[in-house]
């Protein structure tokens, strides 16, 4: 009975020993963070910069100045109202004039790099001819 005892005991020590409670578990990595972006918005066929996008552009200088070593994307889009290679040049110049925005703000031209991809990639999906304010914008990524 004693010997039966001991046994048990010994099992038992054993399988607590096995317990992997008192083991460290694995943590997960944080998700990533999304860079700072920032959106303004043209008036149809226009390049000019309205009060709303001009205080979105200080913004977006704020935010790169607080980063070290960032590089900022400027990237302009159009509606589909008009050709397609006009809507490309559009968007392209739209993105000059914010990149320009954001070099008088205190931005380094070097650290920017502009695109524009006329009525590809529409924020909001329209027909052709259609306009659309939220797809006449530029998209800024600080990274």
């Amino acid at each position: 009975m004693l010997k039966k005892l001991f046994v048990l005991i010994v099992a038992a020590t054993a399988l607590a020993a096995c317990d992997d409670s008192s083991q460290p578990t694995a943590t997960t990595a944080p998700a990533p963070v999304a860079p700072p972006s920032f959106m303004t918005f043209f008036d149809l066929g226009s390049t000019k910069l309205s009060d709303q996008s001009k205080t979105t552009i200080a913004q977006a200088a704020q935010v790169y100045k607080t980063r070290a070593n960032a590089r900022v994307t400027v990237a302009g889009y159009a509606d589909t109202v008009g050709s397609p290679a006009a809507n490309l040049q559009l968007s392209q110049r739209r993105a000059t004039v914010v990149k320009d925005a954001l070099v008088a703000a205190g931005v380094p031209a070097a650290a920017i790099t502009t695109s524009g991809s006329g009525d590809a990639s529409l924020l909001v999906e329209t027909g052709p001819q259609q306009k659309e304010p939220r797809n006449r914008r530029v998209a800024i990524v600080i990274n």
